[in-house]
C-alpha cells in the first residue's frame, strides 16, 4: 500500500509539472475546543480533558483545466491542563487528497479525478457546492471542526478514480467512481458507484448508489484468481426541498455496507442505516428547525453540538442579524438523545443495558471576525444531571474558521 501511495503522489507531481498557467490558491483552516467547566469543582474523579479538533484544507487551481485539493483533520481527545507539560496523543486523518482534470466538450464540462481519503462523501455538501456553486444545505446541528464535510452518511476511506460530467443546459451532474477501500473487517474491497445530482430553485438533490466486493482468491477449498461470493450495498440521498432561505425540508437517508450473499442478506445491526429528517420553518423574526437523526457513532464524536448517535433536536435561531463585519447568528437548541443504541434497535424493541438517555440545552452564537473568518461559541448544559447524583454537566465550546 505504501508503494501505491508513492506512485499516486509521483503521478500528481508529474502531471502538475506540465501545467503552464500561473496557479491560484485558496483554502480554509479551523479549530475548536470543548471543556467541561463545572464538573471538576464537584467531583475530582470527573474527566478534565479538553478535547481539541482542527482541520486545514487547500485548493490549487494549477491551470484552467487542473485542480489539486488536500485536506487533513487533527483531533486530540485526551488533551488536559493537568498534564500540559507531557506529550498528548493526537489523531491525524487524511480527509482528502485529489487531483482533478477538467475539460469542456460541447455543452458540458468533464471532470476526471484521482483521489485518496473520503472524497466527496454522500451526505456532505462538497459535491453540490463544487459542481453547482451553491451554499451548503446541511443541518446546522452537524457542524464539525475536523473537516469541511460535517456529518456524512458513509465514512469510507478510499483510493481510486472518478468521472463526472456537468451539463451546461441542464442543472444536472452525473458520473461514476471506481475505487479500493476497506470494509468493516478491515479487508480490501473493490467498489463501483454511480452518482446523480440536480439543483433547481426549489430542489437540491444528491444521490449515490454503489456496490462493493471483498477480495478473495479461494472458496470451499478451491483456489481461484478472484472469487465473489459476497457483495456489499452502500449509498444514500441528500436533498433539500424548498428554498434555503425560506420554508424547506432537508432529508438524508443512507446505508453503509449491507452484505448480500447467495443465501440472502447478512445481519443488520442498525449501525448501517443513517438518516436526518429536518423540517425548517421561517417565521420572519426567527427560524425554527426540528432535527430527527440516527448517525454513525464515530462521525458524531467529531460534531460540535451532537453527543449521541440517535436522537432529536429543536433549534431556534436567527442568522441575519446585521453586524459591522457581517451577519451574526444567535440560537438555542434543545437535544434529547440516547447513547448506546440506534433507531433500528429501538424500533425492534431491543433493550440496551448500558444505554444512556441525555437531554442538552445549547445556546450558541456565530460572530464574523472578517469577510472570511468566523468565531463560534456555545454553552451546553446536561439537563438530566440536575436530578441525579453526578456532577453538573456544563460544557463550553469555542471554534473558529477562516478561508483564504
Amino acid at each position: 500500500m505504501k508503494f501505491n501511495k508513492i506512485i499516486f503522489f509521483a503521478s500528481l507531481l508529474a502531471a502538475s509539472s506540465y501545467l503552464s498557467a500561473a496557479p491560484s490558491f485558496s483554502g480554509a483552516i479551523g479549530g475548536s475546543a470543548v471543556a467541561n467547566i463545572l464538573a471538576p469543582l464537584h467531583n475530582s474523579d470527573v474527566d478534565t480533558s479538553l478535547p481539541l479538533a482542527g482541520f486545514a484544507a487547500a485548493q490549487a487551481n494549477l491551470a484552467e483545466w487542473a485542480i489539486f485539493r488536500g485536506e487533513i483533520g487533527v483531533s486530540a481527545p485526551d488533551f488536559s491542563f493537568d498534564d500540559i507539560y507531557h506529550d498528548t496523543n493526537a489523531i491525524i486523518r487524511l480527509n482528502e487528497l485529489s487531483f482533478v482534470l477538467q475539460r469542456r466538450a460541447y455543452t458540458a464540462t468533464n471532470y476526471f479525478a484521482l483521489f485518496l481519503g473520503s472524497y466527496e462523501q454522500i451526505g456532505s455538501d462538497s459535491f453540490l457546492t463544487r459542481h453547482f456553486g451553491i451554499e451548503p444545505i446541511g443541518s446546522a446541528m452537524c457542524k464539525s471542526y475536523t473537516s469541511l464535510s460535517g456529518s456524512v452518511l458513509r465514512t469510507a476511506k478510499e483510493a481510486g478514480l472518478s468521472y463526472i460530467v456537468n451539463f451546461d443546459k441542464a442543472p444536472i451532474a452525473t458520473g461514476g467512481y471506481f475505487y479500493f477501500g476497506r470494509d468493516k473487517d478491515d479487508s480490501w474491497t473493490v467498489n463501483l458507484d454511480a452518482r446523480f445530482a440536480l439543483v433547481t430553485s426549489y430542489v437540491s438533490l444528491d444521490f449515490l448508489l454503489g456496490v462493493g466486493s471483498p477480495f478473495q482468491n479461494s472458496s470451499k477449498n478451491t483456489d481461484a484468481v478472484l472469487v465473489i461470493d459476497t457483495i456489499t450495498l452502500h449509498g444514500g440521498i441528500s436533498a433539500l426541498f424548498g428554498s434555503k432561505f425560506g420554508h424547506s425540508f432537508f432529508v438524508q437517508l443512507g446505508l453503509d455496507d449491507i452484505s448480500v450473499r447467495g443465501n440472502g442478506m447478512g445481519e443488520i445491526t442498525g449501525d448501517e442505516l443513517r438518516f436526518i429528517l429536518e423540517p425548517r420553518i421561517d417565521f420572519v423574526r426567527f427560524r425554527f428547525a426540528l432535527t430527527l437523526y440516527s448517525l454513525d457513532g464515530k462521525n458524531v464524536r467529531d460534531l460540535l453540538y451532537l453527543n449521541d448517535p440517535f436522537g432529536m433536536a429543536i433549534n431556534f435561531y436567527k442568522n441575519d442579524i446585521e453586524g459591522k463585519r457581517g451577519d451574526i447568528t444567535l440560537g438555542i437548541a434543545a437535544t434529547a438523545s440516547i447513547n448506546g443504541t440506534n433507531l433500528y434497535n429501538y424500533a425492534q424493541g431491543k433493550t440496551i443495558d448500558d444505554a444512556i438517555y441525555n437531554v442538552y440545552i445549547t445556546p450558541y452564537a456565530e460572530l464574523p471576525l472578517s469577510a472570511a473568518a468566523k468565531f463560534e461559541v456555545m454553552a451546553q448544559i446536561g439537563v438530566l444531571d440536575f436530578t441525579g447524583d453526578t456532577a453538573l454537566n456544563f460544557k463550553l465550546g469555542v471554534g473558529a474558521k477562516t478561508s483564504f
